[in-house]
């Protein structure tokens, strides 16, 4: 079989990473695959993702796809008809649209994928969510990665319950750094003197409230005992770096028991999950939360906003997590009560080797609908 993904761009992330994953995990299965980004090539220093295609001997094609160059959609129906794969297999809403757009040139079996309960109400957000409704029939079957997004995305759409099909997303566990470097890198991040480190890993935007979280400290404050030293560790960059990196700096001022480091991209950043004491995710909207699971598969507690599939993961290991609003009037006892979760032996919560395998099942569905 030959599947071949398209996905609206590979800079590091989580659905970027399950295209990934689904690609190293057919190749090992004996299937081919192809990878087409409608975004253009990332930089050297984000290219993680490509390289690793590349290594898998998978070169993607880019089409740099814009406003002004709406024609090149077009390149996509022709890299179909050259790379003639069994099945076509989109990731993320952009993606989704396109690849339906060109099925109405061509005919091919299609697979979209939802990774995100997007939650923006802007005029372009409503726009694409009218396009989905009106092409939604154009793609053989759609899944989401959880079932609040399958539902959140049914009702923006006007869609009967059950029109989408839930497949977690999958992650393996993460080979993590030696305490000797995790020692070494707090010396760097200067949290060498840290009684506690409290952080997350994530893209720094809008979606994932790392505001939200920068502006909650002053409810961790008093937790802190006199003398000691606490760090604020995110690891991962985005628009919101330069906005975030000014708010911390005002926290820092008025609360000088605080370090807060945000370290940009790292490309091994799950690796370095080891070194926080609590893990936090305090999006504002969720599709799945594959950090969350990569923290949970190292036993790390978890305090999590209520968006969307975050409770949904959170109940699953109930022992070692917390759901709270990071806008409500209690947040100091909220924290107080994540700083007590213990940490756990690590869980795997719905392997790569599973999810791959539940969407081989849905090709076979769908390629050999009478066997």
């Amino acid at each position: 079989m030959k599947v071949l993904f398209v996905i609206t761009g590979l800079f590091p992330g989580g659905a970027e990473k399950i295209v990934l994953e689904m690609v190293r995990s057919l190749l090992k299965a004996g299937h081919r695959a192809a990878v087409v980004s409608l975004q253009k090539e990332p930089l050297a220093g984000v290219r993680t993702i490509v390289d690793q295609l590349e290594q898998l001997g998978v070169r993607p094609y880019f089409l740099d796809l814009s406003g002004f160059r709406f024609f090149r959609i077009f390149r996509l129906l022709r890299i179909i008809r050259t790379e003639a794969p069994d099945l076509v297999h989109s990731h993320l809403m952009h993606a989704n649209l396109a690849a339906r757009l060109v099925r109405l040139f061509s005919r091919f079996t299609l697979v979209n994928t939802i990774h995100i309960a997007e939650r923006r109400s802007a005029l372009k957000v409503r726009l694409l969510f009218r396009l989905d409704r009106l092409s939604f029939r154009l793609a053989d079957v759609c899944t989401a990665v959880s079932a609040a997004a399958a539902r959140f995305h049914e009702q923006r759409c006007g869609l009967p319950e059950g029109s989408i099909r839930v497949i977690y997303n999958g992650s393996d566990p993460v080979p993590p750094k030696s305490p000797a470097d995790i020692a070494a890198m707090k010396r760097q991040w200067g949290l060498e003197n840290a009684a506690k480190v409290i952080g997350s890993v994530g893209r720094l935007d809008y979606q994932k409230g790392y505001d939200l979280f920068l502006m909650s400290l002053p409810h961790l404050a008093p937790l802190i005992p006199a003398g000691e030293h606490w760090g604020i560790l995110l690891i991962g960059d985005g628009p919101e770096r330069e906005k975030l990196a000014k708010l911390a700096a005002e926290i820092e001022q008025k609360f000088p028991m605080l370090h807060i480091v945000l370290t940009g991209y790292l490309p091994d950043a799950a690796a370095w999950l080891p070194a926080l004491d609590l893990f936090v995710m305090p999006s504002r909207y969720e599709g799945f939360g594959l950090t969350l699971t990569e923290a949970l598969s190292f036993g790390i507690p978890a305090l999590c906003s209520q968006a969307d599939s975050l409770p949904e993961l959170c109940a699953l290991s109930p022992e070692n997590t917390l759901t709270a609003d990071f806008t409500g009037p209690d947040l100091t006892d909220v924290y107080r009560k994540a700083l007590q979760l213990p940490k756990l032996p690590g869980k795997l919560f719905h392997s790569t080797e599973q999810m791959t395998s539940e969407y081989l099942t849905l090709y076979q569905e769908i390629l050999r609908p009478n066997e």
